[in-house]
């Protein structure tokens, strides 16, 4: 009975060493965002549909290009995570003495990439109708969400655009230092135990010819 739990609790163990227990619940949570993703636009056109009959025929159709454009985000956004899904075990490799890093770095560009496409792209597009269509201020708050509480107008269809760059530049940054500190600490480690062997052979040379001599 106890060589059966040592057992099991040893493969717990080497779950955690080899990388599986970072790699797989990133992989899991990916995929949750990803269809969280899908289900927000759905959310958004149920919630925002209801003020429909208070507005005008032009504010009609400028809410249904919105919506429009929230279910585009949606799909692509979940494309997005489901792409970068795939590359989490690339990020991880059987020799690596760091796993936690690169998986968490690989996270922060990913998220960085997704906001900085929200942004850019839907407070652009999303300022570009309120401008086209001259919608007042309350439908903004209701449809705008978080994009319009950072401003709206003409000059915000070049801002947002800069700002999601600089997000996704941001986040890809953050997570390039991360993982050249985990390259870094892993090279050094190998190169020490390669050296140590280096020397661990020399040494029994050394050995072998005094054994001789």
């Amino acid at each position: 009975m106890d060589n059966k739990l040592f057992a099991f609790l040893d493969k717990v163990w080497n779950y955690i060493d080899n990388g599986k227990f970072y790699r797989e619940p990133f992989r899991w949570l990916y995929a949750v965002i990803a269809a969280l993703n899908l289900l927000f636009p759905l959310y958004v056109i149920y919630m925002d549909s209801r003020i429909l009959k208070f507005l005008s025929g032009g504010e009609v159709f400028a809410c249904v290009l919105i919506f429009l454009l929230f279910i585009f985000l949606g799909i692509m956004s979940a494309h997005l995570w489901f792409n970068r899904q795939k590359k989490v075990k690339e990020y991880l490799q059987e020799d690596n003495d760091f796993v936690a890093i690169p998986v968490v770095s690989h996270f922060i560009q990913t998220l960085g990439e997704w906001l900085g496409f929200y942004l850019g792209v839907g407070g652009c597009i999303i300022s570009l109708l309120f401008v086209i269509f001259g919608l007042d201020s309350y439908v903004g708050d209701i449809l705008g969400g978080g994009f319009l509480h950072i401003g709206s107008g003409f000059i915000m269809v070049i801002i947002y655009p800069i700002m999601g760059f600089l997000v996704v530049v941001s986040g890809r940054l953050l997570a390039e230092l991360y993982r050249a500190l985990a390259s870094i600490a892993n090279n050094t480690k190998r190169f020490v135990k390669r050296d140590c062997r280096n020397n661990i052979s020399s040494e029994e040379v050394e050995s072998q010819k005094s054994t001789i001599d």
